[in-house]
């Protein structure tokens, strides 16, 4: 593997290290649209099937809705996420909790309305979040950051889970 950091040398004979950019590559970004595109869409299905197949069957209202019920299962679980999905030390996984939060509670506003929720809950995010996975998977960002991406795809994994099972099941 190529070192990073090469030393140059300064006008007072001290040696500073310069950062190289290194190329991604295709496995870096593979394994990053794994972990940050297709298992927060993925989990967001899950879930979102289990709620429109076990709750919302006894449910009078329809609120909360499947994607309401996986916001709240992954808000749970979501430090545990957090080490999985990031990898990052556990003492910023508030960081992470916090971006998905906000995320969650933007988009469940969004989805009390009945007429324009999938609009602004469903159609929108999805598109917003097929840009941001293009656009983010080469760069590294901050744990809020990571939140706000998965809870988006968490929404979009979740209305689509819970539509599917409608139907299918």
């Amino acid at each position: 593997m190529a070192e990073d950091h090469e030393p140059s040398p300064t006008a007072g004979g001290a040696e500073t290290e310069i950062a190289l950019d290194h190329e991604v590559t295709q496995g870096e970004i593979f394994r990053d649209m794994l972990r940050h595109m297709m298992a927060p869409f993925l989990i967001g299905m899950i879930f979102g099937s289990i709620w429109q197949l076990n709750v919302m069957p006894r449910m009078e209202w329809l609120v909360p809705n499947p994607v309401h019920g996986s916001f709240a299962i992954y808000l749970l679980i979501s430090p545990l996420m957090y080490k999985l999905l990031v990898g990052n030390e556990m003492s910023r996984a508030s960081e992470y909790t916090m971006g998905f939060a906000v995320t969650a509670c933007v988009l469940s506003m969004a989805w009390m309305f009945q007429g324009a929720s999938v609009y602004c809950g469903a159609y929108i995010p999805a598109i917003a979040w097929l840009w941001i996975s293009s656009y983010w998977l080469q760069f590294d960002f901050p744990p809020f950051r990571y939140g706000l991406w998965h809870g988006i795809g968490v929404n979009v994994g979740a209305f689509g889970g819970s539509v599917l099972s409608f139907i299918y099941i």
